[in-house]
């Protein structure tokens, strides 16, 4: 009897002690990863896709054996930008679901929770990073798996730089985007990059709804004015296509190149438009995509899917490969996860992103990118990588 007493009153110390170490009894069943991802509103198109990428790659996952053998779930919450539902979805995720990776698609999203996910030290994985969210010494917990939104933009005028054509002039660029953080954050370090690698920088155009056709209209006569070569576009891939529909109605001889959010699968009507796009368009013949190939052909064959789903799919690769990389020690902690995503070295994924190389005094995955650009209807690889160094 004194013998069951003790191990009773051990179990009962025991559990009083679980809620005072909350980062090391993550659950020991499954490892949760929560996403709050848009879908609806201007980036609801990319968000459903990313959704569908995280999730069918945590199915393929789990289907071969999960992580060291425990299941990964992707708990995916539709992100409205509503304050108090948003703050309420991440309180659920973090408190009841006990999540060991945080993913917030929207770049406001993520600042608006940077003191929770400080407080709490989650590592966040952000889909488009402003270079100043990859500045460890000041967001310590933030990460992506694609260039900083400001690489991209100096890699775009680095290509145009070095392939204009132009000869007897300085070739004469202009950005189009909304004004909002994801089209001008980067802005004012690429203009000067621009300048010095010589490129004449026009009029900024801003763009202020989805699909008004008046500020559109307005757009393209400033544009127009100033008469450019390139226009640099920093929209969704939605408001891409309403802007080049338009464009083609005023014969414009603007050559157009988007970031990786303003060009995908929806472009391919749009014959020669360039972007700078790190992630691999979705059925390219390259390995990191067998997987994916596969996957859809045991569980739907018929679907088809856009950058942002592959985007998604190599996030997931990514989340995995740190988790790994920390389990076989007793405890998996979110400070173990962080270290595990800060010790990567030349990570490849087949292609389907650039090599990742993260260190805790740089959370940049990488400096480099391809061009590609719609040829014969399809997504094509218009260059090899091109990097602007770190």
């Amino acid at each position: 009897m004194i013998l069951k007493k003790n191990i009773l009153i051990f179990i009962f110390s025991l559990l009083l002690l679980l809620p005072i170490f909350p980062d090391h009894v993550l659950s020991q069943t499954s490892i949760k990863v929560g996403a709050l991802i848009p879908f609806t509103d201007r980036w609801g198109d990319s968000g459903r896709e990313c959704a569908k990428g995280m999730l069918d790659a945590g199915k393929w996952l789990n289907q071969k054996g999960g992580i060291y053998g425990r299941k990964l779930e992707i708990l995916v919450i539709d992100d409205n930008s509503q304050v108090t539902e948003m703050m309420a979805a991440y309180r659920k995720l973090n408190e009841a679901d006990r999540i060991i990776i945080f993913y917030a698609y929207s770049i406001e999203t993520a600042e608006a929770l940077m003191p929770h996910i400080h407080f709490y030290r989650i590592p966040t994985f952000v889909s488009s990073l402003p270079s100043h969210l990859a500045n460890p010494s000041k967001y310590p917990y933030i990460f992506s798996i694609t260039p900083t939104l400001q690489d991209l933009s100096k890699i775009g005028m680095k290509f145009l730089s070095e392939n204009s054509g132009i000869k007897v002039r300085k070739p004469k660029i202009v950005f189009i985007g909304t004004a909002d953080p994801l089209g001008k954050s980067f802005l004012e370090e690429t203009k000067e990059y621009a300048y010095k690698i010589g490129l004449d920088i026009g009029p900024d155009l801003w763009i202020p709804e989805l699909s008004p056709s008046k500020s559109i209209s307005f757009s393209l006569s400033a544009l127009n004015q100033y008469n450019p070569d390139f226009a640099y576009l920093s929209l969704t891939s939605r408001e891409t296509s309403l802007l080049l529909q338009e464009a083609k109605a005023t014969g414009l001889k603007t050559k157009w190149i988007g970031n990786p959010r303003a060009f995908d699968e929806n472009l391919l009507s749009f014959e020669g438009v360039y972007s700078v796009q790190p992630v691999s368009p979705f059925g390219e013949d390259i390995p990191g995509m067998a997987d994916i190939k596969e996957a859809h052909r045991r569980w739907h064959p018929y679907d088809s899917h856009t950058v942002s789903y592959v985007e998604g799919w190599a996030t997931v690769q990514v989340m995995a490969e740190a988790i790994g990389r920390s389990l076989p020690e007793q405890t998996l902690s979110r400070e173990r996860v962080k270290g595990a995503f800060e010790g990567f070295k030349d990570y490849v994924l087949g292609g389907l992103v650039p090599p990742l190389t993260i260190t805790a005094k740089d959370h940049r995955p990488s400096v480099e990118s391809r061009i590609f650009m719609v040829k014969d209807g399809k997504l094509s690889r218009h260059t090899s990588f091109i990097s602007v160094g770190r």
